[in-house]
Formats: structure tokens, sequence, C-alpha cells
């Protein structure tokens, strides 16, 4: 009895020690890079919460975390593996940070915090979950890009919507006009259209719409398994998408406001929030439909 328990013991794998000093490395490495991007992530959290457009797309890319540990949770494990590749990221990533503030270039710190998240993660799960998470350090860089990208790009998107919108209109028959008001400094854009004065402020640029649905093309398509070069092409089709499905919010609103006296205020919202569920509803389909599906038909 004793002795074929014995042989049994000796025939079982033993189980996988954890190696504590690479924990403990991987978390000094982690530690670290959070020390030195401490003002970038400061930053990115007062612009995230200082617009709504930018926390649509930090909620979208939290629900992409949400989405690859729930579909890899088997195989993810805290493996502690700060080999050179780890290393390296962050070495470049502290030395571009470095160079941003001696040369006064502040733009190469955006860079550097996607290049420093990504050193941390593969430290932390090592180079097999690493692949897991390459969607989600290219959707840290798409959020830095929005971040810097709405201020620029707030009116010059207001002008398109509200021209693409009254082009329409036009197309309808029903003569709308665009009137542009306000200071110098703060121009405001004004459409009319069947008795009503529509303001086409920030919240109506379509920002948060496009570049949400940029960013789902990018989670959507690298977590479902697709090419790099598909992924790339999707994008551009969900920044169309997102800018078409805006103008149609706009006219919806237009058109039908003046059958809900009094109700604007939840008309605009019901409509704002159909279009953007709806629009990026359909761009993560389109990049879900992961080339896999279509694997069943194959011999």
């Amino acid at each position: 009895m004793s002795k074929s328990s014995a042989s049994a013991s000796e025939t079982e794998p033993a189980a996988p020690r954890l190696d504590w000093r690479a924990q403990m490395s991987a978390w000094l490495l982690v530690a670290a890079t959070a020390l030195v991007f401490w003002p970038v992530t400061r930053w990115i959290a007062v612009e995230t919460a200082a617009r709504e457009q930018i926390r649509q797309a930090l909620i979208l890319l939290a629900a992409g975390v949400a989405v690859v540990i729930w579909r890899e949770w088997s195989r993810l494990r805290l493996a502690g593996e700060v080999g050179s590749r780890a290393l390296a990221l962050v070495a470049v990533a502290f030395a571009m940070a470095g160079l941003a503030g001696l040369a006064g270039w502040p733009v190469l710190v955006l860079p550097a915090f996607a290049l420093a998240v990504a050193g941390c993660v593969q430290g932390l799960f090592g180079a097999e979950s690493f692949r897991f998470f390459k969607p989600l350090v290219a959707g840290v860089g798409a959020l830095l890009v929005i971040i810097v990208a709405f201020p620029a790009l707030d009116w010059p998107l207001r002008q398109l919507a509200a021209v693409g919108s009254a082009q329409v209109l036009a197309a309808m028959g029903l003569a709308p006009q665009l009137t542009l008001a306000g200071a110098a400094n703060d121009p405001q854009l004004v459409l009319s259209v069947a008795q009503g004065h529509f303001l086409v402020a920030t919240e109506c640029n379509g920002f948060g719409l496009i570049t949400s649905g940029a960013l789902v093309a990018i989670l959507a398509g690298g977590i479902a398994g697709r090419s790099w070069w598909a992924v790339a092409l999707l994008v551009p089709v969900a920044l169309v998408t997102g800018f078409v499905v805006n103008v149609l919010r706009i006219l919806v609103i237009s058109t039908t406001a003046r059958y809900f006296p009094g109700h604007y205020d939840l008309l605009h919202e019901i409509v704002g929030t159909l279009a953007l569920w709806g629009g990026l509803g359909l761009v993560g389909w389109l990049a879900w439909r992961s080339p896999r599906a279509g694997a069943k038909d194959a011999p």
C-alpha cells in the first residue's frame, strides 16, 4: 500500500513553483515605470474627466480589458518575465520621455507612454500571454491620440457635420440655412430648418462616435484575431461610419424636433444614444467577424 502510494506520488507532475524573485522584479519594474510616467497618467485622467467623448473611449478600453480577461482567463498567468524585450521597451520609453523633457518635444511622451505600458505588460505576463494584450496596448496608443486630437478637430468636425447635414437637407427640399454666430475666439454654427434653429455645438461634432468607432475597430479586430493590415483597413471604415452616423443623427433631430415640442432635450438624448451605440455596434460587428468565422466551411 505504501509502496504503490509512493510510486503514484513519483509519477504525479509537480505543481509549478512561482519564482518570487522574478515576480518581485516585474512589480518593481511596474512601480518604477508608474513613478516616471505619473505626470502623463495624471494628465490623461484630467483630460478624460473633462470631456465625455474621451470618457467613452476610456470605457471602451476598459471593456476591451474585461473581454480579454474573460476570453483568455485559463491561459493568463503572472509570469514575472523581466526579459530583454520588456527591459528594452521600458528603456526606450524612459529615453523618449527624457528626450521629450530635454528637447522640449512633449509629443514624444505619447509613444513613450504606450511603450512603457507594453513593457510592463510584457514583464508581468510574459511573452506567451503578451500576445493577448497587444490590441489593448494599441488601444492605449489610440486613446492618447484621441486626447491630443480633440482640441484641433473640434471645430473642423463641427463644420463638416453642419455642412454635410445642410447639403442633405437641401437635397430633401427643406431649404436649410447655416449661420456663423458668436465671438471670433468662440465661433458657433447655427443650423436653421423647418422654422427651427439648432446649435451645432461641440457635442454635435461626432468626435466621440468617430474616434470611439476607430478604437472599437482596433480592439475588436485585434481581439478577434484579425491581421494588422485588416485592422488598419477597418479604422478608416470606422471613421467614415462614425461621420455618416453623426450626420444622420443631426438630420433626425433637426427634422423631427418640431413634432415633439417641449421635449427637445429628451429627443436629443434618445437619438444621440441610439446613434452612438448603433454606430459602435456596426463597427464592432464588422471588426468582430473574424476570419476564423468562415473556417467552419473549409474542408
